[in-house]
């Protein structure tokens, strides 16, 4: 019920956040994002350094292909909102935003898949602390490697956390992938192990020490994936009674199921 309610909430704020007007969407996102330059300098300094950014001379761009050029105005950052709420709140609240449907539907179909185990394991209560604690261990990892001014949206760094958990409860369970191979796409059964360690250990932690890393916190992706597999051998698990009747075994193939 916990997975359920969480992604629940994810999409009706993502939903609230899309259909305000106007500029509603960018002040929502500055107002309950998590700006890391906030937690690590304090929210003078984020005042003073947005200020000066909005009030920065305009760039002139040339269209190398007309020849004509263009005056470009410096993005205007909502300044107040930008420090709203302070930093250990907002790093609760950002993990509950996301940044356009991709974002969020990626994410949710990853916390359907692999959170009710978890949350199974550990009983609603303790999945929450969990999910949580791995959100702002995500959180911190991102603001060590880039303290940035700009705010930091998504669940990416729970559901990594709850990835990191699986990986080391259920190591051996198939997964179904869909592989593209330029216009075919084809599927495959990988254990969890596999699945994630390729994902993560490989995909982001070669993205994270790339120069340019775009809109990708790849290391709020590192940090809660190693928190989450940390995590999970600190909380207690759930004693399942043991069954009345026996269970026919399973066939390979609904094992592959077990998510």
């Amino acid at each position: 019920y916990v997975t359920i309610a969480l992604i629940a909430i994810n999409c009706l704020v993502f939903l609230y956040e899309v259909t305000r007007p106007g500029d509603g969407m960018q002040q929502f996102i500055w107002k309950y994002g998590y700006v890391p330059a906030e937690f690590v300098h304090g929210s003078d300094a984020v005042r003073k350094e947005l200020r000066a950014a909005n009030n920065a001379p305009p760039t002139r761009y040339r269209d190398q292909r007309t020849g004509r050029t263009f005056i470009v105005p410096p993005p205007q950052r909502p300044v107040e909102e930008a420090i709203a709420y302070p930093a250990w709140i907002n790093i609760f609240t950002c993990m509950f935003l996301h940044g356009g449907w991709m974002h969020l539907l990626g994410n949710m179909l990853f916390l359907w898949i692999f959170g009710n185990n978890i949350e199974d394991k550990l009983g609603p209560v303790l999945f929450v602390v969990f999910y949580l604690g791995t959100g702002v261990a995500g959180n911190l990892a991102h603001t060590w490697w880039d303290p940035a001014l700009v705010p930091l949206v998504g669940a990416s760094g729970a559901i990594s956390g709850v990835m990191g958990a699986y990986i080391v409860l259920f190591p051996r369970v198939r997964i179904l992938a869909v592989i593209p191979w330029y216009f075919y796409w084809f599927t495959v059964r990988l254990p969890a192990w596999v699945f994630l360690g390729v994902y993560y250990l490989i995909q982001n932690l070669s993205s994270a020490f790339r120069p340019s890393q775009g809109s990708v916190a790849y290391w709020a992706h590192l940090g809660g994936f190693a928190a989450g597999a940390a995590m999970i051998f600190l909380l207690p698990h759930r004693k399942h009674p043991p069954r009345t009747r026996p269970v026919p075994p399973r066939s390979d193939h609904e094992a592959d199921f077990e998510f």
